[in-house]
This record gives structure tokens, sequence and C-alpha cells, in this order.
């Protein structure tokens, strides 16, 4: 929100800066000039001589030569006193020249080399190239016309753009101009650095897509508003020109696929998805194909450039609504960003397409909006984010839970025998337990059908409840059956033997189905057969071990436990330990 803010208060202070009287007083000359072709040779004592051949109807940006001429009357009444300069799309250009045309006949000419047009850039990407003579009021008021030599031009723009303005009122405009543009820029990039930092760790694809628009936002902002000049002075006018429209087109194209990925799965249909990305890259290939096709001036190079993004307009429309109604949370925040830059970008393709002159004013409106957008994206990413993390998390619990119902006996709420399993496996490398006890409820199935299966479920019952109250893993792993993995006293051996605990285990049992089902009369008792747990045992063994002793205890009167194998010992028959 403060970035927010800080660009709203930055916003407020370039509505305050006197572009508006600037652009007020600014001529513009599309509609007055004419245009003629020549040869590189063509000089303006000729192009005077023959300036009957110029053309003044629509077709006039259509034509023929490597030099172009204009030639428009010298209307400067509403410019303020002092030089007055000839601006215009310094895209793609080399050497210019100017030259005034006096009432009497007298021509002054001023010639400009590529490095002096670059020298001479105006923010928002145009030349201010002063016009002879006009500095001095005497003979500014002789000026009648004005020609202007543009050699190896390439965009109908060139001309189409071209405005008399003052030349004192833009000097003063380009440091606060300039500021902007840059402030514009930082802000911008800031979310760079946010999605870069958080892409290494979530891997979200549509946070690189966005760092590729931000990219381009920055690297477009900053060429086309001419601080390229001012950061690196050697940049010629053709960089400019290719920057202009190739970070514009990937950006475009980038935004196809951020679209693409960052609405929620389902909420673009499929046979949508390809139209959007096809419509999205197709100003690449057409930007491609117009610097391979073109080797110089053609007229119909913005006209194919700015076309080319039209079909990627109505389908971004309609794949907004399309989301939105199929319940999109995450297109909000596009809708919100994207339409100021539909709308602005509408009246940018529609002058670009020569369909009319205008405001130019506007562009400005487009740099807001572009870095609007990127401000708003971020809170859209970082909100996407959340939305996956709070998924994610809401998945992960949904498995722990189905995990846990799969490793937890029903009954008993204790672990089952999947999860003594899995216990069992885990102790081989973290050898937290010593001992493995299977433990049966003496004569359970008398109990069953004595007193009824609610009443044999309430023992079961209160047995996983006081075995789970240990410090050792229990688990039910049959009908009446108990396992447990034995976890030694912290002041014990891990080769000490847990009869001892076990039987003091198996006596709290006793009492406690005694308190807690006092519907059955006699005691309730418990076998037990124990068995150690040696390094890399398997399961099967162990268990094996440990039954063969549980039969040995059962064999021998129950109510006891066995952690020898009687059937070896016959001679010691108090080798099990008897409970009462």
């Amino acid at each position: 929100m403060r970035l927010l803010a800080i660009f709203l208060a930055l916003l407020g202070f370039c509505l305050m800066l006197p572009v508006s009287g600037a652009s007020a007083s600014a001529v513009r000359l599309a509609d007055d000039l004419c245009t003629f072709g020549t040869g590189p040779e063509g000089n303006i004592s000729q192009v005077i001589a023959e300036s009957d051949k110029f053309n003044c109807t629509d077709s006039k940006f259509d034509f023929v030569g490597t030099k172009l001429w204009a030639k428009f009357p010298f209307k400067a009444d509403t410019i303020p006193p002092g030089t007055v300069e000839i601006q215009g799309d310094n895209n793609g250009l080399s050497s210019i020249s100017v030259h005034s045309l006096l009432t009497d006949g007298t021509i002054m000419s001023a010639y400009f080399t590529e490095r002096q047009v670059v020298e001479s850039w105006r923010p928002k990407g145009h030349y201010g190239l002063p016009i002879p003579g006009s500095e001095d009021p005497t003979i500014r008021s002789q000026i009648a016309s004005v020609f202007v030599s543009l050699d190896n031009p390439r965009v109908a723009s060139s001309i189409t753009l071209m405005e008399l303005k003052s030349k004192k009122t833009w000097d003063d405009l380009k440091l606060p101009l300039s500021a902007m543009f840059a402030l514009l820029c930082g802000m911008a990039i800031m979310p760079f650095f946010y999605n870069a930092f958080f892409y290494g760790a979530l891997r979200y694809s549509f946070m690189l897509w966005h760092s590729i628009m931000i990219a381009g936002t920055v690297v477009y902002t900053f060429s086309s508003s001419g601080l390229i000049f001012l950061v690196f002075p050697e940049t010629d006018l053709m960089t400019k020109f290719l920057l202009n429209y190739w970070t514009l087109a990937l950006c475009i194209a980038a935004s196809g696929f951020f679209l693409d990925r960052f609405v929620e799965p389902g909420k673009i249909a499929s046979w949508l998805r390809p139209i959007l990305l096809i419509s999205a890259v197709l100003p690449v290939f057409v930007t491609a194909y117009i610097f391979q096709s073109s080797d110089g001036y053609d007229n119909n190079i913005r006209n194919y450039y700015h076309a080319s993004f039209v079909p990627y307009l109505f389908v971004v429309l309609y794949t907004m609504g399309h989301a939105l109604r199929r319940g999109s949370k995450a297109i909000w925040f596009q809708i919100a960003a994207w339409t100021p830059i539909i709308a602005f970008s509408a009246d940018r393709i529609a002058r670009g397409m020569d369909l009319y002159l205008g405001i130019p004013e506007l562009d400005y409106g487009l740099y807001f909006a572009l870095v609007l957008e990127t401000i708003i994206l971020a809170f859209g990413v970082a909100n996407r984010i959340m939305r996956l993390r709070l998924k994610h998390e809401h998945t992960l619990r949904e498995q722990v839970e189905l995990t846990l119902l799969a490793e937890t006996d029903g009954l008993t709420a204790i672990g089952n025998r999947r999860a003594f399993e899995k216990a069992f496996k885990q102790n081989l490398t973290e050898r937290r337990y010593s001992h493995l006890a299977i433990l049966d409820i003496d004569f359970f199935k008398q109990v069953n059908d004595q007193y009824g299966h609610e009443i044999g479920d309430e023992v079961l019952r209160v047995v996983g409840r006081e075995l789970n109250a240990t410090r050792h893993f229990s688990s039910r792993i049959g009908g009446e059956e108990f396992a447990l993995l034995i976890q030694p006293d912290e002041r014990g051996s891990r080769k000490g033997n847990p009869t001892s605990e076990l039987s003091e285990i198996c006596q709290v049992l006793i009492r406690s189905v005694h308190a807690n089902v006092p519907e059955i009369k006699q005691p309730v008792t418990f076998s037990v057969g124990v068995a150690s747990i040696p390094k890399r045992a398997s399961l099967r063994a162990v268990m094996a071990k440990a039954d063969r002793r549980l039969y040995d205890a059962k064999n021998n009167g129950r109510n006891q436990v066995v952690s020898f194998d009687l059937s070896k010992l016959a001679a010691k028959p108090d080798s099990g330990a008897a409970l009462a």
C-alpha cells in the first residue's frame, strides 16, 4: 500500500508540471505539411525550385527516395518569444537539416548529424531542433515556411508527429520530466526483485512471466522516454528504435503467458488458452517480419506493428470476462491493472495506425498505466502466492488427516498394524525402541459372548487409552491383540529386560478395566510375549519370537509376561513372571 501511495503522490506531482501549458502552445503540423522524396544528393535550393512537386494530399506519407523533405508554413503565433524548435519522433533517424525560408527569399539553414539529433532529445522520445532565425524576433517575423529533411527515415511518425514548440519551455521541462520517468522506472523495477527472491523458493511460473513483463516495461519506459540517452549517451537512434519496438512486443507476449498461468486452474477454458497465447505472441512475429523485410522507410511498418496488438486486446477483454464468469478471484487484479492500459493502448494503436492524430500527451498516461499495472499486479502476485500457500497448507493438512486415518485404529484411537510396521521400520535407523511386546486379552471371546460386543469394545477402548498413556509406541494389530514398541527408561540400559515394567502396565490395565467396565465382575487379565529388537532384524523375525513367547504365556496359564522361550526351558517353570 505504501508503494501505491507513493505512486499516486508522484502522479499528482507530475500533473502539476507545466506540460499542459507547453502542449497548449504547441503547433501540430501533420495537416499543414507537404512531403517530397529525393535521393541523398537533394539540397534545399533544388527542393525549393521544385516546391510544386510536394505532395499535400492524403497520400503524402507515401514517398520514394532516401531523403524525405517536409514543408510547412511557419505558424508560431501561439508560441512564446524565443527560439522555436521542431520536434518529432526520433525513432530510427539519422541526420536532419532544418531550413527557414524568409519572405524575401532568404534561406537560413542548419545541419545536424545523427549525434546532434541524439543530443537534442526531449523527454518522451522526441528530438528538438531549433529553427534557424527563430531566436531573433525580427527574423522570426519574416519566416514564411520551414523545410526539414530527414535522411533514411524508418517510420511515418517521424513526420506525422512533427510539432513547433518553445525551446525554452522544453529546456525547463527536461529535468523534471526526466526525474519523473526515472522515478517511474525505479518504482516499476521493485516488484522484479520481489519476484526474483520468491521465485527461487516457490517456483511459480507466473512469477517468472511477471518478471519478464516488468523488465519489458522498465526497458521500454527507459528507452522511449529518452532516459537511455542520459544514462548511455553513446546510444544511437536505431538502437533506441529497436528497443522500443521489441521490448513492447516481448512484454505483450509475456503478459499473455502470465494471464494464462496467473488465473486459477480451470477458470480459462481449454479452447481459449491457445487463442490467448497465439494472439499474445503475434506482435513478436510481426516485429521480426517488419525488421527483416524492410531496409528503409516504409509507411506500413508502424501500421503493421500497431495492428498486431489489436487481436490481443480483444482476446484479453474476452478472457477477463470469461474468467470472471467462471468465478476467478485472481482476475480482479488484472482487470484493475489492465483496464487503464487497454484504454490508453487503444488510443496509442489508433494513432500509431494514423487513424487519427489524437492527443500525444496521452502517452504520459500510458507510462503511468504501465507502472500502475506493475504495482497492482505485484499485489496480485502476493495475493495469489498467499492463496496458493493456504491451499498447499490445506492439502498438507488433508494428507496428514488421511495418513492419520489410514494409520489409526478406529475403535481404540491408537495406531493400527500399518502404523506399527512403519514405526518398526523407522526404528531400524533411529533405534528408539529396544523390545517388542505382543499383549493379548485373556479369554476375550468369553467376555464378548457373556456381556456382548459393546462391552467387549469398551474393554478394548480402555486398554487402548491406557497403553497410549505410556511412553511406548502402542498399536492394535488384531482383534484383542496389541503390540508395544518398548522405549527404554532414560536411566536404564537398552539391553535391560522390560518384564517388570510390562507387569506393572498389565496391573494398571486390570485395575482400569475393572474401574471403567463395572459390568464385568471377574478380573480381565493379560498375557504378554516380549522379544528384543536386534540391529538389522526384520519385523517378521522379531514378531515371530514375541508371538511364540505369547503362546508360551497362554499355555503356561495366562496372566503373565514371558520374555524367554519356555519351551526350551521346561525345567525352569519360573521363567515367566506370573501376575495375580
